[in-house]
C-alpha cells in the first residue's frame, strides 16, 4: 500500500475538484467510481475530504460555479508566501493569497503564464494525500499546454524543477532529484478544453471496466482506452464536466509520490 509521507518541494501532493455550487453529484459519482467515502472538513463549509480505506486521497470544494468543474493539482512548497512571490516574479498570478487552513497547512491558488491554475500547499499536520499510486488514488500529474518550453522555464524558476531528456516534446520533471510529473503539449486543447492545464491521473485495476462504470454514472469518454508503455489509459469526463485520466496500476504499485519524494 503506497502511503505518502513528507512531500519534497515541487511534488504534486494533493488534488481537489472544484465542483461548483453543489458537491452532491460529485460525491455520488466518485463514490460509485472509486469507492471513496467523504468527510466534511470541520470549520470550512463547502470543503470535503475523500477517503479510501480510511486514508485521505482527494478533496472536493464547493464553489460559485460559472467556470465549470475541474480538477486542481496542488504542489508541495516549503514556504507558501515565498513560493507565491516566486510565481509573481516568474510572470504568473496569485488569485488566492496564501492563507491558513486551520492547523493543517497554508495554501494559495496560482495561475501560471500559460493560463493553467494550480495550488501551492505548505503542509503542517496535513502534508497532502496519505495514499497514492493505488487504484482509486491519484498517481501522476502533468502540465499540458501549447508552449511546453515556456512551462518548463516557469516551473524551473519557481520550484527548481530539473528535466530529463524530452521524449518528443514531453519531459519528465524532477523535484529533489526524483521524477515527479510531466510537462508536454496539450493534445486536447479546443473549444471545450482549456489551452493549458494540470492533468490528473487516477489509478484503476481495470481501465476498461472503470470507463464503462464512469459512462453508466453519467460521464463521457474523451480518448481511449488504449495501451501505453505505462499502463492502459483513457481520458474521461465526470458527470459535471471535469476531465481526468484513468491509468491501470497494480495494487501496491510505486510511482513518484511515495514517501520522501
Amino acid at each position: 500500500m503506497p502511503k505518502a509521507g513528507r512531500y519534497r518541494e515541487g511534488v504534486p501532493c494533493w488534488v481537489e475538484l472544484a465542483a461548483g455550487p453543489d458537491a452532491g453529484p460529485a460525491r455520488s459519482f466518485y463514490g460509485a467510481l472509486f469507492g471513496w467515502e467523504f468527510v466534511d472538513l470541520a470549520g470550512h463549509p463547502g470543503h470535503t475530504v475523500a477517503t479510501l480505506r480510511g486514508a485521505q486521497v482527494a478533496g472536493i470544494a464547493r464553489g460559485p460555479g460559472g467556470d465549470g468543474s475541474a480538477w486542481l493539482t496542488y504542489l508541495a512548497v516549503d514556504d507558501a508566501d515565498r513560493a507565491a512571490e516566486s510565481v509573481r516574479q516568474a510572470g504568473g498570478r496569485i488569485v488566492r493569497e496564501p492563507g491558513e487552513l486551520a492547523e493543517l497547512g497554508r495554501s494559495a491558488l496560482a495561475v501560471d503564464p500559460l493560463g493553467a491554475p494550480f495550488g501551492l500547499w505548505q503542509g503542517r499536520l496535513n502534508p497532502g494525500a496519505a495514499l497514492v499510486n493505488e487504484p482509486g488514488t491519484f498517481t501522476w500529474n502533468e502540465h499540458l499546454s501549447p508552449d511546453p518550453d515556456g512551462a518548463r522555464a516557469f516551473y524551473r524558476q519557481v520550484l527548481g524543477y530539473e528535466y530529463a531528456r524530452p521524449a518528443g516534446d514531453y519531459t519528465v520533471f524532477r523535484a529533489g532529484g526524483l521524477p515527479a510529473g510531466g510537462i508536454g503539449p496539450n493534445p486536447w486543447a479546443g473549444p471545450e478544453s482549456p489551452a493549458a492545464l494540470w492533468a490528473v491521473y487516477f489509478g484503476t485495476a481495470d481501465t476498461d471496466s472503470t470507463v464503462e462504470r464512469a459512462v453508466r454514472l453519467g460521464g463521457s469518454v474523451l480518448d481511449g482506452p488504449e495501451p501505453t508503455p505505462f499502463g492502459r489509459v483513457a481520458v474521461v469526463r465526470d458527470d459535471g464536466g471535469a476531465a481526468f485520466t484513468l491509468i491501470a496500476v497494480r495494487a501496491g504499485g510505486t510511482a513518484a509520490q511515495e514517501e520522501e519524494v
